[in-house]
């Protein structure tokens, strides 16, 4: 362990971490799960049994049912201590035993939410065998998401000029996801009227909390005139949101925007949803053989930006995007990585942004500029609000949202 000014530097097992803390002040104590009427409680006594373990898992896979599961569905009913990892393949073990000894004697709901919960989703790899064996459990579930999106993909994809409809109009997308109001396209309408796409943002803005955009377009027309400019995209889940995202490294490439965009995967399967680099190339292929001509034309041109390297898929041995981490901590070469190469990072959905914000309640209205002041390159969150913390929003309009909405930072509408 070494402190360098402001940069603490830890070497667990030869990957060396380092942390550089954000400036707005003393990092608040991160959310925990112990107390009753909490969102976080909820999950982790009840959500994550009921409606991941229960209704995904093991009704979609009845085949993986062993010892090794029962059991651990049995040590989050009683709130049992967490446990150390047994060496199991995979390349994140000792990183999880190093984060799990700071918490010895810390139980399912004791421990820090944002830890138990990624924690459930890794002892169901190990349990299953995932990296021995790479079955997706939560395969059938992604598969169905996108299926089911396929025809308001239609709909989008009909409907978008990626070399040449403005940015914010795909930030829009990719932040509101399956949310968007599709009603206000109408069936008959074609590329060429524009304003379509103001009326979903006029519509979108009364819900938004926390709005940089200038300050994303000014970043992004610098970005324009820089040469082998790289846009990292930390991708959240599959289904209509991965269809977005990979949407929005579309317009950055063919509006020549970037050079490179580098998609940020988890290793494991995580949250249900959450893609990994087989989800990528799943969705690639199937909208590559869709019998709609925008979504196989749209699948064809990802395919190619995949075979030519512009769009580039994080490997499966790069673990930390599936870690607990605060991403104020970060393998040094990663740091480095970024503060070298990287002209933007875009951080998508609530669990990504939870470790942006360290799970932590830091004040509403602390400003997310000092926050998140200790990443190498410029960032860009587009989340929406499912998990009780969040910075860089007035009390004007989180009064409004509160009034109108008793539910509003956990029900994903704001």
């Amino acid at each position: 362990l070494l402190i360098l000014n402001n940069l603490l530097v830890v070497v667990i097992k030869g990957i060396q971490m380092e942390t550089v803390l954000p400036k707005y002040g003393q990092v608040p104590t991160p959310l925990r799960s112990e107390k009753p009427g909490t969102w976080a409680h909820d999950t982790m006594s009840r959500r994550i049994i009921e409606e991941v373990f229960d209704a995904v898992v093991i009704a979609d896979n009845p085949d993986l049912i062993s010892p090794a599961l029962k059991e651990l569905r049995e040590e989050i009913k009683c709130a049992a201590p967490l446990k150390q990892l047994s060496e199991d393949g995979g390349p994140d073990v000792a990183a999880w035993n190093e984060l799990l000894s700071q918490y010895q004697g810390e139980t399912w709901l004791s421990a820090p939410w944002l830890v138990a919960e990624f924690y459930f989703y890794r002892r169901i790899a190990a349990a299953t065998d995932w990296f021995g064996q790479n079955r997706d459990f939560f395969a059938r579930a992604k598969s169905t998401g996108l299926v089911s999106s396929l025809q308001s993909l239609e709909q989008v994809f009909s409907r978008v000029d990626v070399r040449n409809d403005p940015t914010i109009s795909f930030l829009f997308i990719a932040l509101w996801g399956n949310r968007m109001d599709l009603s206000l396209w109408p069936a008959d309408s074609n590329i060429a009227a524009r304003g379509e796409f103001d009326q979903v943002l006029q519509q979108g803005q009364a819900q938004l909390l926390c709005d940089h955009s200038q300050q994303v377009l000014t970043c992004i027309d610098k970005i324009k005139i820089k040469p082998k400019a790289t846009i990292d995209l930390v991708v959240d889940n599959a289904g209509f949101e991965l269809c977005s995202d990979l949407l929005l490294a579309d317009h950055f490439l063919s509006a020549e925007i970037a050079d490179t965009v580098r998609l940020r995967l988890k290793h494991h399967p995580t949250f249900v949803s959450d893609a990994l680099d087989t989800d990528v190339r799943h969705h690639i292929a199937v909208l590559s053989k869709a019998n709609h001509r925008a979504l196989k034309e749209t699948g064809k041109r990802w395919s190619e930006y995949l075979d030519s390297g512009q769009l580039i898929l994080s490997p499966r041995s790069e673990s930390y995007w599936t870690l607990p981490y605060p991403f104020w901590e970060m393998p040094s070469h990663l740091r480095s990585q970024l503060g070298n190469t990287c002209d933007l990072i875009i951080i998508k959905g609530d669990a990504n942004y939870r470790r942006a914000l360290g799970d932590s309640p830091w004040p509403l209205d602390a400003p997310f500029s000092q926050v998140v002041s200790y990443f190498p390159c410029p960032v860009l969150c587009l989340r929406t609000l499912k998990a009780e913390l969040g910075c860089g929003m007035s009390p004007d309009l989180t009064s409004k949202a509160a009034a109108s909405d008793p539910n509003w930072l956990t029900n994903g509408k704001w």
